[in-house]
């Protein structure tokens, strides 16, 4: 209770000694407790004789003998102390047993929950009747501003007063918070400390006040204060007393509440935090299969797709198979484009990655989305000075495409689209979950007003093959492939809508310090002669269809079936070969460290990586090397020529 630490409060608050000195005395006392030995017994029993041989101190209690030895306090000093904490006794002795009741049940019941607003209304439910007030309120100390906060008021004008903050040191409340003492005020509209305002506010007359802080061990977390005596009277010793019996363990339950609060917080950031690192891992399982589904279905449609484009070249259009062989190249076309957005889900989806202006790309795109869409209305907002980004422009666009068409289709009447970009830091705590680095990113935000989503469709919006459209008008790869573009880019992609109120997409990308790349101009250069391409691959079809193509585009073609032959085949011939159509994926030798190998052969060498796959992990490092380009298969003949007329500096035909 109050009484187990009296002696050394009344000391402190009288002046005698400081409240360091006093946790020096407490600490001693405890040593003192703490020894056993015959030694420190007879050192402890010198204390207390040394300390009597002044004085006859038999009613002196061994704290008060320590603060005398260690030199903090007179003996008057502690007598007066003493005197005082008698005093003290005499009216706890008195005080109305009914009342220390309801104190002493109220703390059981406060500390019976761990909810911190029920812990709140249980104390202030009984503060009330404990002190006979008319009003009364608990006020927590925000620990940021220094402010009192009226958490739980309670009297006629209770919800007038809720949440209202009181500045630092301010009013009565603010005195007792910064001093940490009790205080009764019989008048308070005479007291030069009384703060007008809060009558103000609530129309209610302050006549006295009895205040006490509310101290969890020695941090100050707020003050109870007791407004005007039911009876009209002026608020007694006894009053203050029972209220800091009150306050005391009002204090304990509440601090109880707030742990749990923030335990229980804790344990709910983590499960979430585990929760997105479960569905990242899930997607990257997912990302891996439909990475592997997509190269072997994108040679498959290399063959069909070269030897489409082969026979158009030597095609009549007035030929019957002419329109037939169009519509094989258009539909090896979309199969290449949902090809693309497994790749993309599959984070898959960077091709050439360039310092890149983003407002540029979302002004391009947004204006190129508006002009076929009727009934929408889109409003943009770009940040000036906006940071640049690393980023593919071509996957970038397929991103923001299909978030527009997401919002598109969900507002069906039409309605408004805002585009917002944005310079932004984030913290360590905002990408923890999303594992990936802080620091300075570049956020576009797409919102629309559109029909919203329920939270089972959010928890899915980004699963390959979910989609809420009708089957047949979907493939639910475009928002799946989104996210897989934007992880792939070390960057974030969040989700906020609610039911019937819209939805806005968040893509945080990872800013550049460098500047944006300019576009070269290589028109002035031609090709001279006829020139030997090296076509480097492991499967048969994708070989003899390549062949075809290089020949009919003019080249001498030489063919190597594996990485070793590769090389021995560049070694020997290394004086003819101008240019390697290199694949990346081949089973004894990869596309990268053949690179290195012709490299080292030739440091001049050019070469054309091809793949099934995208621009990612082994590609990007190749091109780092100095790699002439890269061709994602399928590519027809056109594709290939203009490559080709790339990476030798000559205008496409």
């Amino acid at each position: 209770m109050i009484l187990k630490r009296l002696l050394g409060e009344i000391m402190v608050d009288l002046g005698f000694i400081t409240r360091d000195q006093l946790g020096q005395a407490l600490e001693r006392q405890r040593e003192l407790y703490r020894q056993r030995s015959v030694s420190e017994g007879t050192d402890r029993v010198m204390l207390v004789s040394e300390s009597r041989a002044a004085r006859d101190m038999e009613r002196i209690p061994v704290l008060g003998v320590i603060l005398n030895y260690m030199g903090f306090a007179t003996l008057e000093q502690v007598e007066i102390a003493l005197k005082k904490q008698e005093q003290m006794t005499e009216v706890y002795r008195r005080l109305d047993s009914e009342k220390l009741g309801i104190a002493i049940e109220t703390s059981s019941v406060a500390n019976s929950t761990l909810n911190l607003s029920e812990v709140l209304s249980i104390i202030m439910k009984y503060v009330d009747k404990v002190t006979g007030s008319a009003a009364s309120t608990l006020m927590l100390l925000d620990d940021k501003s220094g402010e009192l906060v009226f958490s739980v008021p309670t009297g006629p004008m209770a919800q007038s007063l809720r949440d209202i903050r009181i500045p630092p040191g301010k009013g009565i409340a603010g005195w007792v918070a910064q001093r940490g003492k009790p205080l009764i005020i019989p008048n308070a509209q005479d007291d030069p400390r009384f703060y007008p305002e809060i009558d103000r506010i609530s129309g209610l007359e302050t006549k006295s006040i009895l205040c006490v802080p509310l101290k969890s061990k020695t941090k100050l977390i707020g003050v109870i204060e007791a407004i005007n005596k039911a009876d009209g009277g002026s608020f007694t010793e006894e009053d203050a007393y029972l209220l800091s019996i009150f306050s005391a363990n009002a204090a304990l339950a509440i601090e109880n509440a707030r742990l749990y609060t923030e335990l229980k917080q804790s344990k709910e950031d983590e499960l979430e935090v585990q929760k997105k690192l479960h569905e990242y891992e899930k997607f990257r399982a997912l990302g891996q299969m439909a990475a592997g589904v997509a190269h072997d279905f994108n040679n498959l449609l290399m063959n069909i797709q070269g030897n489409t484009s082969l026979m158009l070249l030597e095609m009549d259009k007035s030929d019957p198979n002419y329109e037939r062989l169009k519509s094989i190249e258009k539909s090896v076309f979309r199969g290449a484009e949902v090809n693309k957005k497994l790749l993309g889900f599959a984070r898959g989806g960077k091709y050439e990655v360039k310092t890149t202006d983003l407002d540029r790309i979302v002004e391009k795109s947004s204006r190129m989305f508006g002009r076929s869409k009727e009934g929408l209305r889109i409003h943009t907002t770009y940040q000036e000075n906006m940071w640049k980004v690393e980023a593919d422009q071509g996957q970038i666009e397929h991103v923001l495409l299909n978030l527009y068409m997401n919002a598109w289709q969900a507002m069906p009447g039409g309605g408004d689209l805002y585009i917002e970009t944005k310079n932004i830091d984030l913290d360590e705590e905002f990408v923890r979950s999303y594992k990936t680095t802080p620091g300075p990113y570049v956020m576009v935000s797409v919102r629309d007003t559109g029909i919203g989503m329920d939270e089972a469709t959010q928890k899915r919006v980004f699963d390959p093959f979910f989609t809420t459209k009708e089957i047949a008008r979907g493939t639910g790869l475009g928002l799946a492939s989104a996210y897989g573009i934007v992880r792939n880019h070390r960057g974030i992609i969040t989700l906020e809508s609610r039911k019937g109120e819209g939805t806005t997409f968040k893509v945080f990308l990872p800013a550049s310090k460098k500047e944006a790349a300019s576009e070269m101009d290589d028109s002035n250069k031609t090709i001279d002669g006829r020139r030997t391409v090296l076509l480097v691959d492991d499967e048969d079809i994708i070989v003899d269809v390549g062949r075809q193509m290089l020949e009919r585009m003019g080249f001498r073609v030489l063919v190597a079936m594996n990485g070793r032959e590769a090389i021995e085949t560049y070694n020997n011939s290394k004086d003819q070969i101008d240019l390697v159509v290199l694949d990346m994926i081949m089973p004894d030798m990869n596309g990268g460290e053949v690179f290195d190998r012709i490299r080292r052969i030739n440091p001049e060498a050019k070469v054309l990586l091809s793949s099934g796959y995208s621009l990612d992990g082994q590609a990007s490092e190749v091109l780092k090397k100095g790699c002439s380009g890269f061709i994602q298969k399928p590519f027809g003949i056109q594709d290939l020529d203009q490559k080709i007329r790339e990476i030798f500096g000559q205008p496409s035909t």
